[in-house]
């Protein structure tokens, strides 16, 4: 198919590794604009107030809205439709803002507004919150309801500052495994579920420490420790998940190469996700309140994984068919 605004390479990377970034989305000055909006959201639901750096008590002011003031309607790009549908198929996104058609644009939303998470613990791989995105409908492997999961920047993300944890690869794991349950499977049950079979995610979610015969000697939360005199063994045990899970590749019994990613941007960026790949909150240690949302691409028809023209298949499908050994 042809790409409007993603080149071939970004989408062999999303098909792969389960996610592209798009630098430039939407304007900068844009998101900042929707930056100003959102602090006044912030004052508004806690004691934090942006001009005053000693309120900044709470780790994690949630929002749990959606907006479109103008600002937030502006960054309904055309480039950022265009790039979505690159990737779900032109013309299959099922509330596709049509760009100036105000009546048609859709809101940015939830706002887990991350001050400092955790910033009083080494900076590691988390043990819990990984998960894939759908609360709100029953998984199969075509499911039409999420499409991508798009993490929309509106502050600058740097390292160590809050931005989303990914599994690459994490994407044809679940769709072999959802393959696997044709009647479907609740989120929670599909979560559990896989964690428990998967050997990687295992190691990563702990699902199995209660079953372990030393799991009274393992920490339940690996950061544990930090700022007591026991925090250089926090340390090494955060040290070793960054080793295990972000400095290695982990080849899994189906040959699906997997590893931990930290994402960064700027704000206007979005990172275009699958919608099977697994990612988690993580800690902000560098004390720059970090402005993110997630938002769904919902498609208008189930995936298609049996198309007659091969030319038809969007690179969503494709990157499924391919996990199911069908390409």
């Amino acid at each position: 198919m042809t790409y409007k605004v993603l080149t071939e390479e970004q989408v062999e990377h999303f098909i792969e590794k389960g996610w592209v970034k798009l630098a430039g989305a939407y304007a900068r000055q844009d998101a900042l604009e929707a930056q100003e909006f959102l602090w006044t959201e912030v004052e508004k639901r806690s004691g934090v107030r942006q001009d005053d750096r000693a309120t900044w008590t709470e780790p994690l002011v949630q929002i749990n809205e959606v907006f479109l003031t103008p600002a937030f309607a502006r960054c309904n790009t055309e480039r950022l439709g265009d790039a979505i549908e690159d990737l779900i198929g032109h013309g299959r996104w099922a509330n596709r803002t049509v760009y100036g058609e105000t009546e048609k644009l859709s809101g940015f939303g939830w706002w887990p507004v991350n001050f400092s998470l955790d910033a009083d613990k080494p900076w590691t791989v988390p043990l819990n919150g990984w998960h894939w995105d759908g609360i709100h409908f029953k998984h199969f492997v075509d499911s039409p309801d999420q499409g991508l999961l798009c993490l929309c920047l509106f502050s600058d993300v740097a390292h160590q500052g809050g931005g989303t944890f990914i599994v690459e690869g994490s994407h044809k794991v679940v769709a072999r495994f959802l393959e696997g349950y044709p009647e479907g499977l609740e989120i929670g049950e599909a979560i559990r579920t896989l964690n428990r079979q998967h050997p990687y995610l295992r190691e990563l979610t702990g699902a199995d420490r209660k079953k372990d015969k030393e799991a009274d000697a393992i920490p339940a939360d690996p950061m544990q420790g930090a700022g007591t005199p026991d925090g250089s063994a926090a340390e090494a045990v955060a040290q070793a998940r960054i080793d295990t899970f972000m400095n290695e590749n982990y080849i899994d019994a189906d040959g699906f190469t997997l590893r931990v990613l930290e994402t960064t941007g700027e704000a206007g960026d979005a990172i275009l996700c699958h919608p099977f790949l697994y990612h988690s909150s993580s800690q902000n240690l560098i004390g720059v309140p970090r402005f993110m949302c997630n938002r769904t691409t919902p498609v208008v028809e189930r995936l298609n994984l049996k198309r007659e023209n091969e030319a038809d298949y969007s690179p969503l499908e494709i990157s499924i068919r391919k996990a199911l050994e069908r390409q």
